[in-house]
């Protein structure tokens, strides 16, 4: 009878420890990826300054204030080596590099959900649009836990991109971070520029957006002319764009949204379908859309493109629903045309 007692409470515990495991598991995937600042609304952040570390710096007495602030997205092009559009969002935060300030000289982004830094290496991402080809950095500012006067612009950590930023396109700049416990990050100081001004002779614009804390050192987007790969999952943000084929493919008409507007930097969710059109040219009809979509990573294999083509007897007065299963990774459209006078 002892015995038996004995195994059931030890049952009990095994099955209590397992389920605090899948909570813990659970836990952790919920928190693999965070984004911490997309710029979209003011909600998003606490403040967004320039900043310099170099204490006699004149944005530091001063003499100087900088410019930084929230733009409209105008880098939302489709890119033509890497075939998506690397930055659909509708707001960016734009910088100007000043020639004044020193190399650690950048815009400093107030964090409305301050994160813990650890000793395990974390990585965060960071969108950076910039025409000088240079090494980025991240600086970590904050205070610690048990110091709650401690300025909240200490530096507690600095980490610096492996290789320098692609001139004139986005980036996703990857900086891994790690520091001693007990520190909370509540600024972020995002350093475009890492290099020496003395042989700068003018400021230049660089643009910033979405910053994302992940357990993931592997790029969201490839700065190289490899198309970007991720795994997507219902509610994810998937980006649209309006594709060209080199045998007719999307000209003599335009494949557009169910109000209108074009595709090209739109998004929509991963998992909700949503409605398009076709619009044809004057003495051109529509002939079938063809959809490119799904593009993402499952475990170490990469799949691309998944083709599904839809006929023009599948549309409805010029619409088509794309279906939930369809809306699986980012999209591209091309709608085919042809002549009326064609036989």
């Amino acid at each position: 009878m002892n015995l038996n007692m004995n195994c059931l409470r030890y049952t009990g515990k095994m099955v209590a420890l397992y389920i605090a495991f899948l909570s813990s598991s659970s836990l952790s995937a919920q928190i693999a990826e965070q984004k911490l600042c997309d710029f979209e609304s003011a909600n998003s952040y606490t403040s967004i300054s320039v900043y310099d570390t170099w204490e006699n710096s004149p944005f530091r007495n001063g003499t100087l204030s900088g410019n930084v602030r929230v733009v409209a997205n105008h880098l939302t092009d489709i890119d033509p080596i890497r075939g998506f559009v690397p930055n659909p969002s509708s707001k960016i935060l734009a910088l100007q590099r000043s020639r004044f300030g020193s190399n650690t000289f950048g815009a400093l982004v107030g964090l409305k959900q301050p994160i813990a830094q650890t000793k395990r290496t974390q990585y965060i991402h960071v969108k950076i649009y910039s025409p000088k080809a240079a090494q980025a950095m991240l600086i970590g500012l904050g205070n610690r836990d048990d110091r709650p006067n401690q300025s909240p612009l200490t530096e507690q950590f600095w980490s610096i991109t492996s290789q320098p930023l692609v001139a004139n396109q986005w980036n996703d700049a990857v900086f891994a971070v790690s520091g001693s416990n007990g520190i909370t990050i509540r600024n972020l100081l995002i350093v475009p520029d890492a290099t020496s001004t003395h042989n700068l002779n003018d400021d230049f614009a660089v643009y910033i957006d979405d910053i994302v804390l992940s357990q993931d050192e592997a790029p969201f987007f490839s700065a190289s002319g490899k198309s970007a790969v991720k795994s997507y999952k219902a509610g994810d943000v998937v980006s649209l764009s309006r594709g060209v084929d080199g045998q007719g493919g999307g000209l003599n008409g335009d494949i557009l949204l169910a109000d209108g507007t074009p595709l090209t930097g739109k998004t929509a969710i991963c998992g909700k379908p949503f409605k398009v059109k076709a619009v044809p040219a004057p003495g051109f009809r529509f002939s079938k859309l063809v959809i490119r979509h799904g593009r993402n990573l499952d475990g170490d294999k990469q799949h691309n493109w998944t083709e599904t083509t839809i006929g023009v007897a599948e549309f409805r007065n010029g619409e088509y629903r794309i279906p939930a299963n369809i809306v699986d990774g980012d999209m591209r459209f091309i709608p085919y045309f042809s002549s009326e006078t064609a036989k």
